[in-house]
């Protein structure tokens, strides 16, 4: 391990990527909140997107480590003594909402201890505000917004020819904070994600395979739903891989890695009914369906009997719904373009096919009432899914709903930007006039001990009692 010998740190590297944490044992505690059953280790993946950057640098040349703090166990100390040996030209943290204040502050470390050292961050949060990102944290000297994978060529290439990065679409600076960006339009053309990179061991799955390991796949980017608490990253137009393509990487990631279990982690898996039907067929006719099994997540509105039935021969033993809510009205304002009947509907042709079937409603979306939550609850009930959770309304940058918010529409106020508290369990950052934050954790916490079956509230209680403590300055 190198933390124990320097002589197993690269010299040289031209890019570490990392994934963010200031403290793993609380963030490695979520993940395991977030497990269904005791035998579930803990619900992880290895990041695609790091993966596609990773195959990138090594068919380009380029000379590149991966680093995940929260599942490598990795204090920042120990980061900042991989740096001081490697010496890489470029740090890049991928980040969520929830970790871009762990990356600005280590960051920050990074440029005190290795003035020349360039740090960038990409991913969710910087996509969705680059400039604000850059405002904020000063220690990034750029920000990567969209699909990375076009820009990690032409950054190198610019830093060789020593070039200003400001006109690379997709690269966020000082001098161009709102760079636009493009999207690849033929995924085919990217090499697969480079798991021999990462030490697969320490990812145990997000869906409960109960293989040796389960590995995730896009088949496809991009969104075509208007959800407006949902920001979209990879954009509103949905570009999908060619049937062969998807066959040949889960081929590979048997053969190679030896694969049990597949999460296709798509926006909206089966968006597209008759390419679904082909790659599924296709994994029946070459007996793929006998060496793996398959799970997703989709939406209600694109599923049928017939494609259920479909989906449970070509291996798939389980799916999850965005359900949201159980009041129409509520659901139409909120851009998911469904119904309570189609809700049912498609938990219904699911669990016919044998597939099994989990799902979420959001507590505090315009509109929300204790009635139209108790509706919810109740609707958990009736279905009777494998687990169920209630997130709190997130308003997260890029959102409708983050605007509505800022706006004050349907009487919602903002009570905070501290991005650490941005977790869809607690404690909770947006309230209306008619929903106070308190009142929706009330009801967060009926909801799930009127359906027990996920241990989420846990994480909700050890995070409390953490908030408390360190108030006090105990921490």
């Amino acid at each position: 391990m190198w933390r124990s010998d320097a002589n197993l740190i690269p010299k040289n590297l031209d890019l570490l990527l990392v994934q963010p944490s200031l403290d793993f044992t609380k963030d490695l505690n979520a993940l395991m909140a977030r497990k269904v059953e005791q035998d579930i280790i803990i619900s992880n993946c290895p990041p695609p997107g790091i993966g596609y950057l990773l195959a990138i640098a090594k068919k380009n040349g380029i000379k590149a480590k991966f680093i995940d703090m929260v599942t490598s166990k990795v204090h920042a100390e120990e980061l900042y003594h991989f740096i001081n040996i490697s010496k890489p030209t470029l740090v890049g943290f991928g980040a969520l909402t929830i970790q871009i204040k762990h990356a600005g502050v280590i960051a920050k470390e990074i440029k005190n201890r290795f003035p020349k050292t360039l740090v960038c961050a990409g991913g969710m949060h910087p996509t969705a505000m680059p400039k604000e990102t850059l405002d904020e944290f000063s220690a990034l000297d750029f920000i990567i917004s969209g699909e990375g994978e076009l820009a990690l060529l032409k950054i190198f290439d610019h830093l060789d020819k020593n070039l200003s990065l400001s006109s690379i679409p997709g690269v966020a600076t000082r001098e161009n904070p709102e760079p636009g960006g493009e999207q690849i339009k033929d995924l085919d053309s990217l090499p697969f994600p480079a798991w021999d990179e990462m030490d697969l061991s320490l990812f145990h799955g997000i869906f409960p395979h109960r293989t040796k390991l389960e590995l995730p796949m896009w088949t496809s980017r991009g969104c075509p739903f208007p959800c407006t608490f949902c920001a979209r990253p990879l954009g509103r137009d949905r570009v999908n891989r060619s049937v062969a393509s998807v066959m040949s990487e889960i081929e590979r990631n048997i053969e190679e890695f030896g694969c049990e279990s597949i999460a296709f982690i798509d926006e909206t898996f089966i968006v597209n009914k008759k390419w679904s039907s082909e790659l599924f067929k296709a994994m029946i006719k070459r007996g793929l369906n006998k060496k793996i099994n398959w799970s997703c997540e989709t939406h209600v509105n694109i599923s049928s009997p017939e494609l259920f039935e479909l989906m449970k021969e070509s291996g798939c033993y389980y799916v999850f719904f965005g359900l949201e809510n159980a009041d129409d009205s509520m659901l139409r304002d909120s851009g998911k373009m469904s119904k309570t009947a189609t809700v049912k509907n498609a938990v219904k042709w699911a669990k016919d096919a044998g597939i099994v079937v989990a799902g979420s409603f959001i507590i505090g979306l315009p509109g929300e009432t204790d009635e139209t939550v108790m509706h919810s609850i109740k609707l958990a009930q009736e279905l009777g899914l494998y687990s169920v959770t209630f997130p709190i309304a997130i308003p997260f940058p890029g959102t409708h709903l983050r605007q509505q918010a800022l706006n004050g529409e349907h009487g919602l106020r903002l009570l905070t930007d501290d991005w650490n508290d941005y977790d869809k369990q607690y404690p909770g950052v947006m309230e209306s006039v008619s929903m106070p934050i308190g009142r929706r954790l009330e009801l967060q916490k009926i909801a799930y001990e009127l359906n027990p079956k996920n241990k989420i509230e846990d994480y909700i209680k050890n995070l409390s009692m953490r908030q408390q403590t360190e108030t006090a300055g105990c921490i």
